[in-house]
This record gives structure tokens, sequence and C-alpha cells, in this order.
């Protein structure tokens, strides 16, 4: 009776934690048999975290390339309004008055050959 006893707290002293990592459950019939089941839990939150990582990479990813967009559209605008600036007959004659050269504006209305 006294060896039953001694069993028995010793089951008692590790208690679940105990059978747990201890090692015990790794070895019972119930991890056996769902094993596979297991597995593929934890295959499943595996490929699930993997997935969101993905994710939040490409969110990153679209969000610098708006970014890096909205500034080439900025610099685009600029561009075209220098352009625009440059290529304005007043500032033609200008340029060619201080550059000295020979051309002149046209005196005569162009006219279509018919």
């Amino acid at each position: 009776m006294n060896e039953t006893s001694n069993k028995k707290k010793k089951k008692k002293k590790g208690g679940f934690m105990g059978y747990i990592f201890g090692g015990r459950f790794f070895g019972s019939e119930i991890f056996l048999n769902n094993a596979l089941l297991l597995g593929m839990i934890v295959l499943y939150a595996f490929i699930y975290v993997s997935n969101r990582y993905a994710f939040q990479q490409e969110l990153r990813e679209i969000e610098h390339l708006k970014k890096v967009r909205l500034d080439l559209r900025y610099d685009l605008l600029t561009r075209q309004s220098e352009f625009s600036d440059k290529s304005r007959q007043s500032n033609i004659e200008k340029y060619i008055k201080e550059n000295n050269s020979e051309l002149k504006t046209a005196t005569q209305p162009p006219y279509s050959i018919d």
C-alpha cells in the first residue's frame, strides 16, 4: 500500500505542465494518433505567417512606388511648365536677340500653297 501511494504522489508532483514539458505527452497514444493532424496544423500556420509577411512586404513596396510615381509626376509637371515658358514666341525672340543671330521674325503672315 505504501508503494502505490508513492507512485500516485510522483504522478501528481509533475502535474499537467510536467506531463507536457517532461516529454511524456509526445509518447502518449493521443499524440501519436493525432501527430499527422498536428503536423498539418503547424504547416498551415507556417504557410499563413509566411504569406502574411510576403503580403506586408508587397504593400510596403506598393506604397513606396506610389510615392515615387507622385514625385515623378510633379517633376514632369515642372518640366512641362519650363518647356512651355521657354517655347513662347516672346522668349524665343528675346533669346535670338541676346545671341546676335541673323534670324528675324516674319513680317508676312504664313500662306498655304494650293
